[in-house]
């Protein structure tokens, strides 16, 4: 169960996403938009529940959801359902899921659900790297909104445009967020954040990418939100092992465990015929120093970023080359696409 912290700031996530669905305490006009209590804390489990990487708990909570009165209560536990899956390694619940978006794209319910729903796709299309160019919402559409969804999109598009590789402009829309969020929700900031950090480091700005990341750090710590660093891990480039690993060593084994898991369940989907998984073959910490070899860093820039010795970056490469089977730094970047 939730404590009465995470209960009122569950509260404050249903006012910043759905400010149209009056909560079951307040008074409305209509009766059907009103949430009941059931309603509100199904919602709240589903995603205090999933920030916190209970999948198995934040799957329930998602059922419950996906049952709602309200079509972007549902909506919602959609695409929350399909994340929750990557980590369950339920391939064919994604792919239901995600065939399920595609179709109500088509019959929407509402205007609502329908700026919902091509966010929803778009978020999807990214996290997978599905290569396909699905815009989110259009003007008229995004109008129907709520300030929440909005940001989210935001987010969404910045990490879009980071896989371009175009980062200037990836920190300029993830920023941009930020000053509208102007820290009024904590997860759309923290996610805001780790977009900006992945932003700046695929531009090499090392302390301006430590600087957003902790900012996320500081928001998400409180109420143990470990799950936005498990999903970015790989697009961090060992900011986790940076910042986390030898100061809370407890909070980075949590991570690190769970890193290994969502990636695996990430790599089935975005990748099922390749019958060499590298997310199964490296460490969490491996994985972050290829990344960076992968990006083009040197070995002098991977220490002076990770805080270790230029030996101890040849020796982890020299591991990470025999686990993947090749024998030169070029190689590495194929690897990781795969």
């Amino acid at each position: 169960m939730l404590d009465r912290r995470q209960r009122e700031g569950s509260r404050l996530i249903l006012e910043y996403l759905f400010p149209n669905l009056s909560l079951s305490d307040t008074s409305s006009d209509d009766p059907a938009l009103t949430l009941s209590g059931e309603e509100e804390d199904a919602v709240a489990d589903m995603v205090h529940f999933f920030l916190q990487a209970r999948y198995e708990d934040a799957a329930a909570a998602a059922v419950r959801c996906r049952n709602s009165r309200h079509p972007e209560i549902r909506e919602l536990a959609l695409l929350c359902h399909v994340m929750i899956s990557v980590a369950q390694h339920n391939t064919e619940a994604v792919q239901n899921d995600f065939q399920t978006l595609q179709l109500k794209s088509r019959y929407p319910e509402n205007r609502r659900v329908v700026a919902l729903n091509d966010v929803s796709r778009f978020v999807v299309s990214v996290f997978f790297h599905l290569g396909e160019d699905i815009a989110p919402s259009p003007q008229v559409d995004i109008r129907d909104s709520s300030e929440g969804i909005r940001l989210f999109s935001l987010y969404a598009r910045s990490y879009a445009l980071y896989l371009k590789q175009e980062y200037a402009q990836a920190l300029g829309v993830a920023e941009a967020g930020l000053l509208m969020a102007a820290d009024r929700h904590q997860i759309i900031s923290i996610y805001l954040n780790l977009a900006a950090s992945m932003a700046a480091m695929g531009l090499s700005r090392f302390e301006l990418a430590d600087q957003f990341f902790l900012n996320a750090l500081e928001l998400a710590i409180p109420d143990g939100y470990i799950q936005p660093f498990i999903g970015h891990h790989g697009p961090l480039q060992g900011m986790v092992e940076k910042h986390i690993r030898d100061r809370e060593p407890e909070l980075y084994r949590q991570i690190a465990e769970k890193v290994v898991r969502f990636r695996d369940g990430w790599a089935k989907i975005h990748n099922p015929q390749s019958p060499n998984q590298v997310t199964s073959l490296l460490t969490p910490y491996e994985f972050a120093l290829a990344m960076l070899a992968a990006k083009g860093k040197t070995n002098q820039e991977i220490a002076d970023f990770m805080y270790i010795s230029i030996n101890t970056v040849k020796s982890y490469l020299s591991v990470i080359y025999q686990k993947l089977g090749i024998t030169k730094r070029t190689d590495l970047k194929d690897c990781l696409s795969k």
